[in-house]
C-alpha cells in the first residue's frame, strides 16, 4: 500500500521527529513477530485458546482453519502468515499455531490459504480450489506450509485434539465479503459414552456338588446369588443387554467330558437367570471344558490335593453387555 505524506506550516526540525515516528510505526507494521513479543500488543494477535466451537446455524456453513508449528526446515517461512482468502477475498492472516471460525452462505465458495505470497498475494486473484459447503454443517481444516495451501480436512474429534493450545487470531479484521458473523446452531449429539460390560464369576463348587451340573443340583446359595445378578442386569434397559454364560471345568478327567460338563452348567445357569426375569432370547451359552484355566496345579498328588487345587478353575462367567 502506498501512503502520502501531506506536510503544511511545519518547521524542519519538527518535519523530521514526525517522519521518524511514522517510520518507526511502519517498522513495526512490517515485523509481526517482533510485534507479538510485547505485552499489551500480543493480545491483539492472539484471541482464546481454543474451546470447541458450537455446531453451525442451519442456514450457514462453518469453517475452522488451524496452523501447526511452522517447521524450521521451510525457509523462510516461520515468522509469515498463512494468508486466508474467501473467494478471493481477504479474511485473516494464520500465524503459526494458531485458528479461525468463518461462516458463510450454503454453496459454492473457495477457501484457500497461501503462506507468505506477499508481495504478489496470488491468492486473490485467481482462486485454484472450489468446494460446496452444507447448510448447517462445521468444516475442519488444517493448513500446510508448502507454496498454496489446500485444506486438509478432519474429523472434528481428531481436529480437536490438534486444537488443543492454540489461540484464535484477531489480529487482522476480515474484508471477505462473503464472511459472515458466526450464529450457533443447536447443540450436536453426543455419542454416549460406551457401557463397559459387567462382567460376575461365580464358583461352581458354590453353585453345584462337584461333578454335578443339572438344574436339581443347583445349590439354594447358587440360586441366591442368579438371583442378585439378575436384579442388577435387569435395573438396565433389557432391550440393550445381550448376556453371555461360559462355563469352565478343570482339567480333572476327559477333555470331552469336561467340556459336556461346562457346558450344561452354563445351560443350566441361563435356564436360572431366564426365570429370574432375563429374557432367553438375550442370552446365549459356551462351555469351554478346561482350555482357560485361571491356575494351574500339578498333576501328581491325590485327587482330594489336585480337586482343591483347581477349585479356581472350576467357574461360571455370566457377561452382561450393555447393561447400565
Amino acid at each position: 500500500m502506498k501512503s502520502k505524506f501531506i506536510h503544511s506550516g511545519v518547521r524542519p526540525h519538527a518535519g523530521r521527529q514526525v517522519l521518524a515516528s511514522v517510520l518507526s510505526l511502519l517498522c513495526l507494521a512490517t515485523a509481526p513477530a517482533a510485534f507479538a513479543q510485547t505485552g499489551s500488543q500480543k493480545v491483539l494477535r492472539e484471541g482464546p485458546v481454543y474451546h470447541s466451537v458450537p455446531a453451525a446455524a442451519s442456514h450457514q456453513a462453518q469453517v475452522v482453519l488451524f496452523r501447526g508449528a511452522a517447521p524450521a526446515a521451510v525457509p523462510g517461512k516461520r515468522g509469515q502468515g498463512a494468508h486466508v482468502y474467501v473467494d478471493g477475498e481477504f479474511h485473516t492472516s494464520l500465524l503459526s499455531n494458531g485458528w479461525t471460525r468463518l461462516c458463510v452462505a450454503p454453496g459454492s465458495h473457495s477457501v484457500e490459504a497461501y503462506v507468505g505470497d506477499a508481495p504478489l498475494y496470488s491468492g486473490k486473484p485467481q482462486p485454484k480450489t472450489r468446494v460446496t459447503l452444507e447448510s448447517g454443517k462445521t468444516y475442519f481444516a488444517g493448513v500446510s506450509e508448502q507454496g498454496v495451501v489446500e485444506l486438509q480436512p478432519f474429523h472434528r474429534a481428531e481436529a480437536e485434539g490438534l486444537l488443543q493450545g492454540k489461540r484464535e487470531q484477531r489480529h487482522v479484521v476480515s474484508r471477505a465479503s462473503a464472511a459472515e458473523r458466526c450464529e450457533d446452531g443447536p447443540a450436536e449429539p453426543v455419542a454416549p459414552a460406551p457401557v463397559e460390560p459387567k462382567s460376575f464369576t461365580l464358583s461352581s463348587d458354590a453353585l453345584f456338588a462337584f461333578g454335578k451340573s443339572d438344574y436339581a443340583a443347583m445349590k439354594p446359595e447358587g440360586r441366591a446369588e442368579l438371583a442378585r445378578i439378575a436384579s442388577e442386569i435387569k435395573s438396565g434397559v433389557l432391550d440393550s443387554v445381550a448376556v453371555e454364560v461360559r462355563g469352565h471345568a478343570d482339567p480333572i478327567g476327559s477333555a470331552a467330558s469336561n467340556l459336556r460338563l461346562s457346558e450344561q452348567r452354563a445351560r443350566t445357569v441361563s435356564r436360572i437367570l431366564a426365570e429370574q426375569g432375563i429374557p432367553a432370547n438375550r442370552i446365549t451359552i459356551e462351555g469351554v471344558g478346561s482350555a482357560e484355566p485361571v491356575v494351574s496345579c500339578k498333576a501328581t498328588g491325590s485327587k482330594e490335593a489336585r480337586v482343591a487345587c483347581n477349585a479356581p478353575n472350576r467357574r461360571v462367567e455370566v457377561i452382561a453387555k450393555g447393561a447400565k
